[in-house]
């Protein structure tokens, strides 16, 4: 912009000027043409450069959001793992305290079958011994029952 105002100039002061001067103006003219040329081939390439960086940010804004999503995935699946393994661990101690429990009655069931076989004996040998005491024929516990009666 600053060398076509420059160049609008020049030419005005030309009209009124002698031929140094003019060539001298004209000099201005055509640098600062080359000046505006070389501007808008800046323009041009800065242009190209930010259309270039904005699909470079959009490209990684994109990659960002799909290495989010992915990080939200892991982590909702870490969460129900982790979830899922207090689960199982609570019913593994749920299990091993019923399984304390059972053996424990288990063990309080064969003391008690332990003491029945005990007393079974005892009163085998009792009876044992009753028999061999009290030898009767049938006849006299016959007549034992019928004066019982």
């Amino acid at each position: 912009m600053t060398s076509v105002l420059s160049l609008i100039l020049s030419v005005t002061v030309l009209i009124g000027c002698d031929d140094g001067e003019k060539r001298k103006a004209l000099a201005e003219a055509a640098q600062a043409k080359i000046e505006l040329v070389k501007l808008r081939a800046e323009i041009v390439k800065l242009k190209g450069e930010s259309s270039y960086l904005r699909e470079k940010l959009q490209t990684a804004n994109q990659a960002r959001d799909t290495l989010q999503k992915q990080l939200d995935r892991l982590l909702n699946e870490k969460d129900t793992a982790t979830t899922e393994a207090q689960e199982a661990q609570q019913e593994i101690d749920d299990l091993n305290a019923m399984l304390a429990e059972q053996i424990k009655k288990s063990e309080e069931l064969e003391q008690q079958v332990e003491q029945l076989k005990g007393v079974i004996r005892e009163l085998k040998i009792k009876i044992e011994q009753q028999a061999t005491q009290e030898p009767q024929t049938e006849g006299e516990t016959q007549e034992q029952e019928a004066n019982d009666v």
